[in-house]
């Protein structure tokens, strides 16, 4: 009758026990996992009221950040436009020094020198048009992924270039001013056979400016960035003496000048065409610092978007931390206050097993 008694006694508060122990066991883990992570739960379901407010503002923290991040990644493709546009505006102000050296009186050396340098600058300019900021090419627009000057021939080199020299070679016989008209002609044609740009860049510098990459920033915003080789600035217009494309523009004239090698001022049309050149390439140098001055104000604008939206997440990351972050001090007490409870369930459970009927009763 002991043993019967005793069994029956303790198979019922065994049976208790143990979901005691069950139960304290979850919370220590729940307990224990939020020390470790500082959140109330692992999962929506376990947030209880808080739930609605985590799920509307987790989504909306995403978005922001996905907008900083955008913002990130364009500021580093227009710090290195910005660098290839200033490097762009030195070539052309060496230039012009150099026309405003041969446009008076020039003897066949000092012309000679001026091609040189020209077309060392026509090697370098290939360079930078085809900068890439490490993913993107930044002069190529929406066609990121494809160099902007085409193919391994150096610009020197393509038929563009021996074109632009035939036709100034020619200056002795056709004038300076139908030079000027017919190079600034070929420097504008999208012909395949004759631009050295690719596809995609081989439109008119109104049609480029369409090219351009943009952004998202914010809530059915976006930002354009970033210049395309082609594109005319907010000041140019095709004409016979530009392409409508400063970086064309500057691109003719150099190879135009690196023709020059073998002139002087005794060459007939030399000295006009070189002041022609020199007073085109003013306009030139003042659109390629009018581009570089744009990405500087799309620069601002985006730092100033980006101290937006950092105090927009933060605000958004308190809110969800009011939310779903827990209160440690609870949280230690909590667990210091179960680890009590389950060592004396413990406890009971092991004097359980020594019990008789008169300890029962």
């Amino acid at each position: 009758m002991s043993n019967a008694i005793n069994q029956y006694g303790g198979s019922a508060l065994s049976l208790i026990l143990e979901a005691g122990v069950k139960e304290l066991t979850a919370q220590q883990e729940t307990a224990t996992w939020q020390s470790s992570t500082g959140i109330v739960a692992a999962t929506y379901a376990d947030l209880g009221s808080s739930r609605a407010t985590v799920l509307d503002l987790t989504p909306k923290i995403t978005q922001v950040q996905s907008w900083q991040s955008n913002i990130s990644n364009a500021q580093t493709t227009l710090s290195v436009t910005a660098t290839s546009l200033n490097q762009l505006v030195s070539q052309a102000q060496t230039l012009s020094t150099n026309l405003l050296g041969v446009s008076g009186t020039a003897t066949t050396s000092q012309v000679a020198a001026a091609s040189a340098a020209a077309q060392a600058a026509l090697a370098s300019m290939k360079t930078l048009l085809n900068t890439s900021d490490g993913t993107n090419y930044v002069f190529a627009g929406t066609n990121s992924t494809t160099s902007p000057v085409k193919g391994q021939t150096a610009l020197s080199d393509t038929s563009l270039a021996q074109q632009i020299a035939a036709s100034v070679k020619s200056v002795s016989s056709t004038g300076a001013s139908s030079v000027l008209t017919q190079i600034t002609g070929l420097a504008a044609s999208n012909d395949p056979s004759v631009s050295v740009f690719s596809s995609a860049l081989s439109v008119s510098a109104s049609q480029a400016v369409s090219g351009q990459r943009s952004i998202m920033t914010g809530t059915n915003s976006s930002t354009s960035i970033g210049i395309v080789a082609t594109q005319a600035s907010t000041t140019s217009a095709a004409s016979s003496t530009s392409t409508g494309s400063p970086i064309r523009d500057l691109m003719r004239d150099l190879m135009a000048v690196s023709a020059m090698n073998g002139m002087s001022s005794e060459t007939p049309g030399f000295s006009d065409l070189a002041k022609q050149i020199y007073t085109s390439l003013g306009t030139t140098i003042s659109q390629l610092t009018e581009q570089e001055g744009a990405v500087g104000g799309t620069q601002n604008s985006l730092t100033a978007q980006t101290t937006l939206l950092n105090g927009v997440n933060t605000m958004l990351e308190t809110q969800l931390g009011n939310a779903r972050n827990a209160d440690m001090a609870t949280v230690a007490t909590n667990a210091s206050n179960i680890k009590t409870s389950l060592n004396a369930s413990y406890i009971l459970i092991s004097n359980m097993k020594g019990m008789t009927l008169a300890d029962y009763l």
